[in-house]
Parts: structure tokens; sequence; C-alpha cells
């Protein structure tokens, strides 16, 4: 059997040394093919039309790119105080965050989950917006008493939403098949009456289920 394509990945940040750093990460990872490193927004679109790539680290000062022929996942580039505008991007679409500093293992990771179709945040960049979290969607006790009105199952499928994992490693830690969590993560979506799973995973830090860079929180 033929390996998958890999996953092709244009960065576009205005500062150089990010640029050259991230694009040095992704040109080394296995199975990810670097299609170009743009540093302002006219060279972005330019490659993104010619080269076509999967996803996109977009630097929110860039941000948007305007419209494309082919639409690529978009993971805004965030920097430390820059939890309003990362809200703004994720209601207009944005597949994901990670920050401008991400760890080499995150930031491979969150670019294959956005290319396979999540909408994905780091660790780190959730923990930055839990506090801006709460201007998602409702009042926070009301939201914070839906989490609560979740069955077992539900929060399980939550927390490991809010630990950036996929359907398929949900799947393996709860030792359930793949289309059950699909089903459980869409059910959870929709009686926390969030537009994502990204913003229910950001509920789940809210509500204290799970940490950044640590093992999930003790269910209150």
């Amino acid at each position: 059997m033929l390996p998958p394509p890999p996953v092709r990945v244009l960065v576009a940040d205005r500062d150089p040394a990010v640029r050259t750093r991230l694009a040095a990460v992704l040109d080394e990872a296995d199975g990810i093919e670097l299609v170009g490193a743009a540093g302002d927004a006219a060279s972005a679109r330019a490659t993104l039309r010619r080269r076509l790539p999967d996803v996109v680290l977009l630097d929110m000062r860039l941000a948007p790119l305007g419209p494309v022929a082919r639409r690529p996942a978009v993971l805004v580039l965030a920097t430390f105080d820059s939890e309003s505008g990362i809200l703004r991007a994720l209601r207009d679409g944005a597949a994901g965050f990670v920050l401008r500093s991400a760890r080499r293992n995150e930031l491979i990771k969150v670019v294959r989950l956005a290319a396979d179709g999540h909408v994905v945040l780091s660790p780190d960049a959730s923990r930055r917006l839990v506090s801006a979290a709460t201007r998602l969607s409702g009042p926070r006790d009301e939201r914070l008493a839906q989490v609560d009105r979740l069955t077992a199952r539900e929060r399980e499928v939550l927390i490991g939403i809010g630990s950036a994992l996929s359907n398929a490693e949900i799947a393996t830690r709860l030792g359930v098949p793949e289309p059950v969590v699909r089903a459980v993560v869409s059910q959870v979506v929709r009686k926390l009456d969030c537009a994502h799973r990204t913003a229910a995973g950001l509920l789940a830090y809210e509500r204290g289920l799970c940490r950044p860079g640590a093992e999930p929180a003790e269910t209150p």
C-alpha cells in the first residue's frame, strides 16, 4: 500500500525569526511538505494559489488572506496577549490556533490534526483562552451547569477534546470504537450549544476538567 501524500503546509508570518523557525521544524517533519514561507499577505496569497497547501500557519497580523479557489485549514499563529483576536478568528472559521512559540512536537501534531479536518487548539494556546472563553456563548454559570449535566461518557470525551486529542486518540484512551467517539463529540457540542469542538474544549478548561500540559484533572 502506498503511503498517504504528505501534508502540504504554508507558513506566513511577518517575523523573520519566527517564520524561519517554524519552516525549519515543518521541513524536517515526516509526512509534511513545506510549500512556502511568506512574510506578507501578498506573498502568502500568491503561494497559496500556486502551491495549494492543505494547512496554512497564519500570523494574525496577516489575516484574513481573502477568497481563494481551494480553502486550506488555517491555523492562526497566536501570541500570549491575543485572546480577543483569536476568538474573533475562531468565529470567522479558523481551523485552530497554536502559539508562535509552540514546541516542535506540539506544532507537528496540530498541523496533522488540522489537515485531517479537526478544529484544534494547542494546549498552550488553550490555556491563554480560558478566561476569554466566557465570551463565546452564553453566561458563564449557565455554561458550567450544562457541563455538569453531561453523562459520564460525554464528560470523558469532552476531556479528550480539551486535551487536543483526535477522535482516534480519544477512542484509544477510552477503549471504544472511533465512530462512537465521533457520535459523542457531536452530542457534546450540541448539548453545550457550541459552534464546534474547539469551543467545547475551551469550556472543559474553564470547568477545570483538564489542564494544558498535564493529565486530565479530577472531575469536580
